[in-house]
């Protein structure tokens, strides 16, 4: 008796071979949660359970209702599927309700249980015990965000499964643009997929898709800075404002940028000059190390070639002054001081 571990990439297979009477849906992506139990569910209903409920575990669920609705066998209903959303935190009260309600569970039930975290607490748990009891193969689908190094795997079988062929540097630019927003990388797909009939994804024409967002990203703000593109770090920087993003998640966003310019530039032996330009002669396993994206080792080039030190480390400085400004001046002009910061960074100054 264990449970069975998948990706939702694997589901539609697992599906395939048999339809468990539980799942447990695990993570907080967006997509991931609702297209794997959409997929469920529509397994499910071509195998007769044409009933759905839905129930957001909280303060006012009707626990008796819901335990007599799984024990009603037909006479009400037919064969059922029930998605229960379970919160963050699991009251030992909640926890209760959960082992009474896997005790009455029958086959015109299928639950889909959906919560953030699985862990070795809850798998001691009471109710999980009594889950176990009603179905020995649960299958737990992790819906978690694939992180920066899981995302290209992840990209690349989503693009097999619709039939397109991306090149490595297409894909690594639809990574770095959509990190952490699967939503926002699946609409991208889909409307490339409608715009080239061939199903062929170039680097060029992902570009020109990402590049024609509704709304700009502090990626691209900051990409432009490290390239040199003043004018183009200028205009992005003003559609931010528009878009009214925080200046306090561009200061954020930023640092961690000098950050990495830091670590990149660290010698392997001995302190340059000052004023000295940064040393680049350790840059490529500096970025294997910190795991940069391909298509963005470039801007990290052409930085490098415009500072030096001491301007690497007022720019540090001034950003810092910044970010305390911003805390505690609410009225102060924030975003022309960034756009300054923009330009000496672009210009190398």
């Amino acid at each position: 008796m264990a449970l069975t571990r998948i990706f939702p990439e694997q589901l539609t297979s697992s599906l395939s071979q048999r339809l468990a009477s539980l799942y447990y849906l695990v993570g907080q992506d967006p997509l991931l949660l609702a297209e794997s139990r959409d997929l469920i569910i529509k397994t499910a209903a071509a195998q007769g359970f044409d009933e759905r409920l839905e129930v957001t575990a909280d303060n006012s669920t009707d626990w008796i209702d819901l335990q007599e609705r799984c024990q009603s066998r037909g006479l009400f209903f037919n064969k059922q599927v029930i998605s229960l959303n379970l919160p963050e935190n699991l009251t030992a009260l909640l926890q209760k309700n959960l082992a009474e309600l896997m005790s009455v569970l029958n086959e015109d039930v299928l639950l889909i249980v959906q919560f953030a975290k699985f862990s070795k607490l809850l798998e001691k748990s009471e109710w999980h015990k009594r889950a176990i009891n009603y179905e020995p193969s649960i299958v737990q689908v992790n819906c978690q965000t694939p992180t920066a190094e899981q995302l290209p795997r992840w990209l690349a079988n989503r693009a097999k499964a619709m039939g397109l062929t991306i090149e490595q540097d297409a894909l690594q630019l639809l990574c770095y643009s959509y990190e952490n927003n699967l939503l926002a990388l699946k609409q991208a797909l889909e409307l490339l997929a409608l715009l080239h009939s061939d199903k062929k994804l170039t680097f060029a024409r992902v570009q020109k898709v990402v590049e024609q967002s509704s709304t700009f990203t502090p990626f691209q703000w900051i990409d432009a800075v490290l390239e040199g593109k003043e004018a183009r770090a200028r205009r992005i920087l003003t559609g931010l404002q528009a878009e009214d993003v925080q200046p306090v998640v561009l200061l954020r966003t930023l640092q961690r940028e000098l950050m990495t310019l830091l670590e990149l530039s660290k010698p392997a032996q001995g302190l340059p000059a000052i004023d000295a330009p940064l040393p680049a002669a350790q840059l490529r396993e500096g970025f294997d190390r910190l795991k940069v994206w391909q298509n963005r080792r470039n801007f990290y080039v052409l930085t490098f070639q415009r500072l030096t030190y001491r301007k690497l480390y007022r720019i540090i400085q001034q950003l810092a002054d910044l970010e305390r400004t911003a805390k505690l001046d609410f009225g102060a002009d924030i975003w022309d001081r960034l756009a300054d910061i923009s330009v000496k960074i672009a210009q190398g100054k």
